[in-house]
């Protein structure tokens, strides 16, 4: 049943596809960068932090003010605001979209599994980073997102009133509380770019940015946002008071609202889960051979008479499976016989994609179960029938 969903899923991602494609060309179609426009959100997010962070007062007294200050008083201030909070949700949807375009395509397999699991923990980071700056503000939302998360600490078993006292600094409100949340907002999106630099490790060509067009949309959309929806901030937040409502922001604030209808522990479990079979996705139900079919064309093997160094698998290989080292010998072909460097592949690293057999314009590479010469052979086969 779960490879017969995988394989709907796989039909409609790529119906999908191919509709954009109608209305984009390929060099500029939103869905092959939506990892591109990830780090660009991410970027807008880190420079107008940084702006927010120099206004901004961490206790009881002054958080709330600071913020007003910032948003009513200083220069294009509730404008940076806006950024930032719009960016932030930019960020969230773009980084969903590119996990589910993703896991649909199957691009988790073989030694792609370490981008999927670096993706995983970079939404989580995110999910985490999202609460901590609404709890910054120290509204009567904030008060509430204490108070919730607070309570669903200290019901995990065991380490329950621990787990509360690390992440506020007691067990009711201390004036460690702003510092701690300001801390716990900023050290892990400092983490985000090392899970960053995690994902794009076994990448040669990670389409890091988006083309010009799209960055500019996206700046253009989250500038108009800002203008047409200005960020607010509720009531401030008093301690003797509970608060009336909880305005909700639905990328990153539903756990809260769904603690209406479930118990907190339950939904602690629930994330726990979800976070866990997300890391397992790239090693749930390995496919046989047969299985597989054509995505088992086995690892690329360089056939060494014909290597002439030239290169050309190195830059092409998106996955970093190839090394270019000296060689000891020329090679048999006339083109190869001058050669200073010859191809090796990295099983460890080769997904079996063949674009390095597409690269190769001297027949020096192979995928041993699909053979360049079947392929031709049932090209022309086709053609004929």
């Amino acid at each position: 049943m779960y490879k017969r969903l995988l394989a709907g899923l796989l039909a409609a991602t790529l119906r999908v596809d191919t509709l954009v494609a109608r209305v984009y060309p390929d060099d500029f179609n939103p869905l092959y960068y939506t990892g591109g426009l990830a780090n660009l959100f991410l970027t807008v997010l880190v420079l107008s932090g940084i702006f927010l962070f120099l206004y901004y007062t961490p206790s009881f007294d002054q958080a709330y003010t600071s913020v007003q200050f910032l948003t009513l008083d200083v220069p294009y201030g509730q404008i940076i605001r806006g950024i930032h909070r719009y960016s932030a949700d930019g960020f969230m949807i773009v980084v969903l979209l590119h996990l589910f375009r993703n896991w649909f395509t199957e691009r988790f397999r073989f030694s792609r599994d370490e981008p999927w699991i670096s993706g995983m923990m970079l939404l989580t980071l995110t999910g985490f980073i999202g609460v901590t700056g609404y709890m910054l503000v120290w509204d009567q939302r904030s008060e509430a997102l204490v108070a919730m998360t607070a309570n669903a600490a200290a019901q995990v078993p065991l380490v329950g009133g621990w787990l509360r006292h690390a992440l506020f600094g007691g067990t009711g409100l201390t004036d460690l509380l702003l510092p701690r949340l300001l801390f716990l907002h900023i050290g892990p999106a400092v983490g985000l770019y090392v899970f960053l630099w995690w994902h794009y490790t076994r990448i040669r060509h990670p389409k890091v940015w988006p083309p010009a067009v799209w960055t500019l949309f996206a700046l253009g959309f989250v500038v108009l946002l800002t203008g047409l929806i200005p960020v607010t901030s509720q009531a401030p937040a008093v301690v003797s008071q509970r608060p009336q409502t909880l305005a909700i922001d639905w990328l990153f604030l539903t756990p809260y609202w769904a603690m209406r209808f479930l118990p907190p522990l339950v939904l602690i479990a629930l994330a726990v889960v979800l976070i866990g079979y997300g890391l397992y996705i790239p090693y749930q139900l390995p496919e046989t051979r047969s299985e597989l079919g054509l995505k088992d064309s086995g690892v690329a093997q360089v056939i060494d008479a014909n290597c002439t160094g030239c290169e050309l698998c190195y830059y092409d290989c998106p996955y970093n499976a190839i090394v270019m080292v000296p060689s000891p010998n020329p090679g048999v072909t006339k083109a190869a016989q001058a050669r200073k460097l010859r191809a090796v592949i990295l099983e460890s690293r080769c997904v079996e994609c063949g674009i390095c057999v597409g690269a190769c314009p001297f027949e020096a590479l192979e995928l041993p179960r699909l053979l360049q010469k079947d392929i031709h052979e049932k090209v022309l086969s086709a053609c004929q029938s």
